[in-house]
């Protein structure tokens, strides 16, 4: 199948929105995807072609880079971790710095065409103003981890613009909400601590928001439209705290106004007290619930795509309603999307690849002193990936054939997350992609 259009994070609510959209114009699209990812949804398409791999593993995308024609490819990188927790969060860094990282050092091997990068309006710098800001990314100067890895990655893509021209373009988005995303996404954890839990929300503080549906649409459109090196900001309504919740209130129907916490909540030197008051009652601390709003709170965009990008056809109420209707029946409202996964199996998903990648290699080094007669040794092979179950049963039969004893079954394998003893030596399989796992669990979550 010829290929123009490849879209990474096919899992997530933008990547889904985006293929949705190219579908409907009748493009054919490949979708870069893990393989513990459903793919139901997208099976049976002709118009759709499927390749397993993540981005933070450069060697598991080399079927997806494989093209007729590179230079007129156009490529979307959707794939993000989102988390506003103060935390620290290694999977975050690892997706949205080495991730971005390597799609673009991709790109620039095997010479795409076009990259369509998903950045974000609080990873700009915002000291600089005017023309200037959206060329300018520094992670010391803005807020939250975040935000940090999305400037530190953006900064990466604009070296590689200026010194290897690398033909890319960035949306900068405020906060995305809309429908598809999933039940740990913040803006759910935001609704379901109010509308489920009843937690008192902060007072002060605000966030601009954007439709998913908008981002996926200036994507579409900077990919014809864009200017090699430069970022857009693609921005929604400013919402007060209050006037958020408000407009909660007012689509599920609540006849109340709305109440905040107290201003003690925030107070440092009361700190500890309410920390140990939150643990001993088992109550939601609205500190952690609410960090949305705490968060850049007098950060404010307006749009610099005037003319280059369509204007917003979706009102913030109605996106708000389908963001509620989402959070509220399991986060899977996408466009064409039936199934939609959690983050922490985005987070399984790079640690279960990487645990497979580094297994494989201490199997390799086991292997290089056992000897292997010519009729064992096993004959060459053009590496494919192939599904764990499958891996699994092959590595298991090949393995007993090399020991001369009868194969039997391999025992059925339900996944390859990790949280499993340390692997026995065995002897190495015929792909070095396959691999065979100690033991079995049950399959993990993943998200956008």
């Amino acid at each position: 199948m010829s290929v123009k259009y490849l879209v990474s994070g096919g899992e997530g609510a933008l990547g889904k929105t985006v293929i949705s959209m190219l579908l409907e114009r009748g493009e054919k699209v490949r979708i870069l995807m893990s393989e513990l990812s459903d793919t139901r949804i997208y099976r049976n398409n002709p118009n759709i072609e499927i390749c397993y791999g993540i981005s933070t593993d450069k060697d598991s995308m080399r079927e997806f880079f494989e093209l007729e024609d590179p230079r007129s490819a156009i490529l979307f990188h959707t794939d993000e971790y989102v988390s506003l927790s103060d935390s620290t969060n290694l999977t975050m860094r690892r997706v949205n710095v080495m991730g971005a990282e390597n799609i673009v050092d991709m790109c620039l091997k095997r010479k795409i065409g076009r990259l369509v990068y998903l950045s974000s309006a609080y990873a700009l710098n915002p000291e600089v103003k005017g023309e200037d800001i959206t060329i300018h990314f520094d992670r010391n100067k803005v807020e939250g981890e975040y935000a940090k890895s999305k400037a530190e990655a953006a900064a990466y893509v604009m070296e590689k613009v200026a010194l290897n021209r690398l033909n890319a373009v960035m949306v900068l988005p405020t906060f995305i909400i809309g429908p598809g995303y999933s039940q740990d996404y913040e803006i759910n954890k935001v609704l379901n601590s109010y509308l489920e839990n009843g937690t008192t929300p902060l007072k002060g503080g605000g966030r601009a928001f954007v439709d998913v549906r908008d981002v996926a649409s200036a994507m579409i459109a900077l990919a014809e439209k864009g200017d090699p090196g430069a970022g857009y900001i693609v921005s929604g309504d400013y919402k007060t705290s209050g006037e958020f919740f408000q407009d909660v209130n007012d689509i599920k129907g609540i006849d109340a106004p709305v109440k905040t916490a107290s201003n003690l909540i925030m107070s440092k030197s009361l700190a500890k007290l309410i920390d140990f008051y939150y643990k001993v009652t088992h109550k939601e601390d609205p500190r952690t619930a609410y960090t949305l709003f705490r968060e850049n709170p007098d950060a404010r965009f307006e749009n610099n795509s005037t003319g280059i990008l369509p204007e917003s056809s979706i009102s913030f109420k109605d996106s708000l309603k389908d963001t509620i209707h989402g959070a509220q029946h399991g986060g899977v409202q996408a466009a064409s999307a039936a199934v939609q996964n959690t983050t922490e199996k985005k987070a399984s998903t790079i640690s279960a690849m990487e645990a497979r990648l580094k297994q494989q290699s201490s199997v390799t080094k086991q292997a290089s002193s056992v000897s292997v007669t010519p009729a064992q040794a096993p004959s060459p092979a053009k590496p494919a990936f192939t599904r764990p179950a499958a891996a699994a049963a092959q590595a298991a039969a090949g393995s007993k054939a090399a020991e001369g004893a009868e194969a039997k079954p391999a025992e059925p394998v339900k996944s390859i997350i990790p949280q499993m003893p340390p692997a026995k030596p065995v002897t190495p399989p015929d792909n070095p992609f396959e691999f065979k796992p100690q033991t079995s669990g049950e399959d993990g979550e993943k998200s956008e």
